[in-house]
């Protein structure tokens, strides 16, 4: 029986393997917390959709309120972050309509912001705080 190095996930409350995807999770959901204060009851991981009749599950996602507002996709330092990342994404955002994105391997972070009533997208410099995305009205409201 092989021995894995697990990490205990406070979100899900148990210990978990640790993968590199699951490192990668565990750091930027812990730099939310610690850099860009973001409160640990916002945030959840392995969140379950269905999309197209198929179950899916989001890597994270932060919520205010009981709504969605970050969709988060995370994946291996070795695997890059690029338009096929993005499409699985924004897929996911399809059901869930948030209004950020944050794609990370933990080497590249994109923040993406959606304007759904415009139709467009803004793709940030970095990561809001927790305050700004809610102060400053940085969260658009939707249908």
């Amino acid at each position: 029986m092989e021995n894995k190095q697990q990490i205990f996930d406070r979100f899900r409350n148990k210990f978990v393997a640790l993968t590199p995807e699951e490192g990668v999770r565990q750091g930027f959901c812990k730099y939310l917390m610690e850099q860009k204060g973001y409160p640990q009851l916002s945030i959840s991981t392995e969140t379950c959709l269905k999309l197209n009749g198929t179950e899916r599950r989001c890597d994270a996602v932060v919520q205010k309120n009981g709504k969605i507002i970050i969709l988060l996709e995370f994946k291996a330092p070795s695997v890059p972050i690029n338009e096929e990342v993005l499409k699985q994404a924004v897929s996911y955002n399809t059901k869930l309509q948030a209004p950020f994105i944050i794609l990370s391997n933990s080497k590249t972070t994109y923040c993406i912001k959606f304007d759904f009533t415009a139709g467009t997208h803004q793709f940030l410099n970095e990561v809001p705080n927790f305050n700004e995305l809610i102060e400053n009205s940085l969260f658009i409201s939707h249908p």
